[in-house]
């Protein structure tokens, strides 16, 4: 035995210098208290990583071992570490075309001063051929429903549209309607919205669902450079809030262009899941064939940081908007219960079709009669597909029911996500939603603990820029555990029966977002041969936890983000800016 270890020694001194290098990691990260989210190993002092993914996840004396002579040794000082945030509804490219890419309202809460910003963009650009802003608040007209003559007063020669900030509504002053060809004679049902005079017929200024695409279809589209800045700095911003992986709830031709424009320039430093528009309110100026026929080419744009396999399907729009199927009827109108978007038939027909495509479908569904129905297409698609090992999601589920979870746990491949990630009173939901659903209903929703008991991998976003102004994810982890809103404590608690475990949250923003996604093999822990995306934060979770001071989670902070084992986001770096 003596003889054959000597052997081995001599054997593995002569082996050449390079050899013994590609064994070394490139960087390690030593002296942490680091939570892998890995059932099997859930703590860690030190990673290796090696060209983007972890190659080993252990102690320091076991970290040492694979730290060679150029190795890049990183001191944590005891700082706390988790994988990567996965935020799995985000809007980042319709969000700057009716934000910073035009005007992004300073006060959009406050109708008078929404029309002074107006007035001042449009004076200051007399070459701007429309006039486009974003994202006036819910819940500050009557109805939802401002009136074009407003807009006239401030924009009366050039078309001015300013979308809402839940992205299904849009007022239009008297050019932008001419120009779309909205009349009295236009068309409008609970898909196609156009606000009108009970009077007189005409339309009003606002319009809603896939209504707006009437508009955005005559707005003279971006180009990928132009897209490629303010996407940058919005993905720069996520990174700064700990998100390395994002789903965006959109996609079409030039926001990806700009994508893989970034990509080429080394600049696309985050993971980009990507679900194409389909029938939604914000596929801008491409008919539904054009949008296909991006999504069969979507392997155009594939790469480890561009994943553009599914699709976005708008069910419904909000019950706040009556715009959503409900499975009793609405509060203040007690003959009416709403309409999802499509029948049964035609989202399973729409179900059928992407998942053969290998299309993961990403499905906005709030009202709990329009879940029902999607629950009911899913379950057709698999009567015809079978398994087909497409990962399937439907997003929103505020008022999704336990009987219909039961369903979709019992699917594979089939999962939810909640977003916006606000399971707590939201002064715009409290306002905007007992009205229309009772506060029993309201008192219902987000029933997160119910979806894990069934054995459902849950996922979260933020829906940014809707209901949060970040997509800061540390205020949603304390939300799911206290049902409180950090910011709004006053209002108390929603539904906490459906309060979880701080470990809970943290697998819901991380592994279980990943396998929601089909990464989980890649992305969502901290484990050996998967990417090495982690941050370091500037406390303890588990530390505030054990306190009882767990009201202090939303005011982490991120040290630093790392992606592929790079460092994309350093807040000491950009302090010292």
């Amino acid at each position: 035995m003596k003889t054959l270890s000597m052997i081995c020694l001599i054997v593995l001194c002569s082996l050449p210098s390079t050899v013994l290098a590609q064994q070394a990691a490139d960087t390690v990260y030593t002296n942490g208290k680091i939570y892998t989210v890995n059932g099997q190993q859930p703590w860690a002092e030190a990673v290796a990583i090696k060209d983007g993914r972890f190659i080993k996840v252990g102690s320091d004396e076991e970290i040492a071992a694979v730290t060679g002579e150029d190795t890049s040794t990183i001191d944590l000082d005891g700082m706390f570490v988790i994988p990567g945030i996965l935020d799995l509804h985000s809007h980042p490219f319709i969000t700057p075309w009716y934000g910073d890419m035009n005007l992004s309202l300073k006060n959009p809460g406050d109708p008078k001063a929404i029309l002074e910003e107006v007035k001042a963009y449009a004076d200051e650009r007399p070459e701007k051929e429309w006039i486009l802003a974003g994202q006036w608040n819910i819940g500050i007209y009557p109805d939802d429903a401002p009136k074009k003559e407003w807009l006239d007063e401030v924009v009366p020669n050039r078309p001015a549209v300013l979308l809402d900030q839940s992205g299904h509504n849009a007022w239009l002053n008297s050019k932008a309607l001419k120009l779309a060809g909205i009349t009295r004679e236009t068309t409008s049902d609970h898909l196609n919205v156009i606000v009108k005079d009970p009077r007189t017929g005409e339309p009003t200024g606002t319009i809603r669902e896939l209504a707006l695409q009437l508009v955005e279809r005559v707005i003279p589209q971006a180009t990928a450079e132009e897209y490629a800045k303010p996407i940058e700095e919005i993905f720069d911003m996520f990174l700064s809030y700990g998100i390395t992986t994002q789903q965006t709830a959109e996609g079409h031709r030039a926001p990806l262009d700009a994508l893989k424009l970034l990509e080429g320039r080394g600049r696309l430093k985050q993971r980009v899941f990507v679900a194409w528009d389909w029938k939604t309110t914000l596929n801008l100026a491409y008919t539904v064939e054009d949008i296909e026929e991006q999504i069969k080419n979507r392997g155009n744009y594939e790469s480890d940081l561009i994943r553009p396999n599914y699709v976005k399907i708008f069910a419904d729009g909000s019950p706040s908007a009556r715009t959503s199927l409900l499975l009793q009827n609405y509060l203040d109108e007690p003959d009416f219960f709403g309409q999802a978007n499509m029948s049964t038939r035609e989202f399973a027909d729409a179900f059928i079709k992407f998942d053969k495509m290998g299309v993961g479908l990403h499905v906005h569904a709030i009202g709990d009669g329009t879940i029902r129905r999607v629950v009911d297409a899913l379950q057709m698609m698999k009567d015809a597909n079978g398994d087909s090992g497409v990962r399937h999601k439907v997003a929103h589920c505020w008022m999704i029911t336990p009987p219909d979870i039961q369903r979709v746990a019992e699917m594979q491949d089939v999962n939810i996500d909640f977003s916006p990630h606000i399971p707590y009173p939201h002064p715009g939901i409290v306002a905007t939603f007992p009205p229309r659903i009772g506060d029993r209903r309201h008192s219902r929703m987000f029933p997160v603990r119910t979806a894990i008991e069934a054995g459902l991998h849950v996922g979260q976003g933020a829906d940014w820029l809707t209901a949060n102004p970040t997509p800061n994810p540390f205020p949603a982890i304390e939300g799911f555990i206290t049902r409180t809103n950090p910011d709004h404590p006053e209002l108390g608690q929603l539904n906490p029966t459906e309060a979880i475990s701080l470990e809970q949250a943290m697998r819901i923003c991380t592994l279980e977002g990943a396998w929601v996604l089909g990464a989980e093999d890649e992305l969502g822990s901290i484990e050996e041969g998967k990417f090495a995306d982690m941050i370091v934060l500037d406390q303890n979770l588990f530390d505030l936890q054990e306190a009882d001071r767990l009201d202090q989670i939303s005011k982490t902070k991120v040290a630093k983000s790392i992606v592929g084992g790079r460092v994309v986001y350093d807040a000491a770096a950009m302090n010292q800016q």
